[in-house]
């Protein structure tokens, strides 16, 4: 802390701590005690240490009045209120003293100190904002790591829960855009032009994805749980796509999606084995208009094999209903099951299939559709980084397809696409990290105006714990 007692202050501190500290005193005797700045300071410490809370709190009240700014003041203040138990009162001064602070150290120390108040008053969400504001001042990586480890800890006591992501993402094809102007179908012997629009457009997509879920019930083998989850993607088309698509607005390609959703979870058999059912209503809007609502169930169940294998099998049912007219109308079955296993040198293999069957009246919206994802992450850092790479190979079938005339067959795509995911933990703020992702690849069709390509960068954010 910077400054000094102003002389009048400094005797107001005198006579309490002499009244304190030495009741038998003459007034002469009183009146004669001085204390310097580092005296007033050792002497709130020893008070503190020897369980005088109420003669610290009073010695801090007059390096308060001399200097309302003073970190010391306001932490011994905040540690007094503290072992008083005035809890509330004692996150209050902590903050401050987290505010005025200009030293790293003291800002851990402050942000700990709120942290620990925070837990005692019962708030837990507050309880971990102090403690990412703690993690961001902690001055080495092992209170770092036990910082961390409390975090969870709470957040798994905390009833609301909260994440919020986003990122930027400069791509070759914001729209899923055919890569050629011309329109070919195999089997038919004509060639069309496609519009501007229906082309591959070149911009950058910005997305943020806010979930905050609450949970109604919770014992040890079960719980329940209610979120809302709202995901906006806005896109901005450079030049070479205003002059691709001129009649095209940014506007015209954003799209929205909320969902309210109810999960049941129970544990089951082996530790870290769960079978868990789950409802969720939503609507999707695009270019600012409402495209569809839908509802959908699910059910899930996870086995834990052992420590380093776990299996997944999850499915779901979803019903569409179009905002333009009911033959949009769809259902979708989905299935998708997944295995992740630990290697023995700690990198891990994950690999899960996706299986979904939509049907509808609208011939166009028919399809069946698999894919598979693999993917491998190393346990340790390459550099500053944690890197995965993962491969993405797919097909769909549509088989009563229409493109002004019958498709022969219908329509077949084939997609494949590679990313490589970075994720630099040593760059974080209070917890969170930026995390880079590089994604390549195309999906080929027999009809071409489904024949894309994209290459994109994607940057955002993520949380350490």
């Amino acid at each position: 802390m910077q400054g000094v007692l102003k002389p009048q202050t400094l005797a107001v501190v005198c006579v309490a701590v002499a009244l304190s500290v030495a009741p038998h005193w003459t007034r002469a005797q009183q009146n004669a005690v001085e204390l310097s700045l580092p005296e007033a300071r050792a002497l709130a410490a020893h008070a503190l240490s020897n369980g005088r809370p109420e003669l610290a709190s009073k010695i801090a009240g007059g390096l308060l009045e001399a200097d309302p700014r003073s970190t010391y003041g306001h932490y011994v203040l905040a540690n007094a209120y503290a072992e008083m138990g005035r809890n509330r009162e004692g996150r209050q001064a902590a903050s401050r003293a987290y505010r005025y602070s200009t030293i790293p150290v003291q800002k851990f120390e402050a942000a700990e100190l709120a942290a620990r108040l925070s837990y005692a008053e019962e708030r837990p969400t507050l309880t971990q904002l102090w403690l990412r504001r703690a993690v961001q001042h902690a001055p080495s990586a092992q209170i770092e790591a036990q910082l961390a480890k409390d975090y969870a800890k709470v957040r798994q006591q905390n009833p609301l829960s909260f994440s919020l992501s986003g990122g930027l993402r400069p791509s070759t094809n914001v729209n899923n855009g055919a890569d050629t102007a011309q329109q070919v179908i195999d089997g038919l012997p004509f060639t069309g032009q496609l519009s501007g629009s229906a082309q591959a457009l070149s911009g950058v997509i910005g997305s943020i994805d806010g979930i905050v879920g609450y949970r109604l019930r919770g014992t040890a083998t079960s719980r329940m749980d209610v979120s809302a989850r709202v995901f906006v993607q806005r896109i901005a088309l450079d030049s070479a796509a205003n002059t691709t698509a001129p009649n095209v607005r940014n506007s015209d390609l954003a799209s929205t999606y909320g969902e309210i959703a109810l999960n049941q979870q129970f544990a089951i058999g082996s530790p870290g084995s769960s079978v868990d059912v789950n409802a969720a209503v939503g609507r999707y809007w695009i270019g600012g208009n409402p495209n569809y609502g839908f509802v959908r169930l699910g059910a899930g169940h996870q086995w834990q094999m052992n420590a380093r294998t776990a299996l997944t099998l999850n499915s779901s049912v979803e019903q569409r209903f179009s905002a333009r007219s009911d033959i949009y109308d769809s259902r979708t079955l989905g299935v998708v099951a997944g295995a992740r296993h630990t290697l023995g040198w700690g990198d891990s293999v994950s690999v899960s299939l996706n299986l979904l069957n939509t049907a509808s009246d609208f011939v166009n919206s028919r399809v069946s559709a698999a894919a598979v994802r693999m993917t491998y992450s190393f346990a340790d850092q390459i550099g500053p980084a944690l890197v995965s790479v993962g491969l993405v190979l797919g097909r769909s079938d549509y088989p009563d397809y229409v493109a002004v005339f019958n498709v022969p067959g219908g329509k077949q795509d084939r997609s494949a696409y590679a990313d490589v995911n970075i994720f630099l933990p040593d760059m974080d703020y209070a917890g969170f990290a930026p995390t880079v992702r590089i994604r390549a690849g195309r999906t080929q069709s027999n009809v071409s105006r489904f024949d894309t390509r994209e290459i994109s960068v994607a940057v955002g954010i993520r949380s350490k714990f």
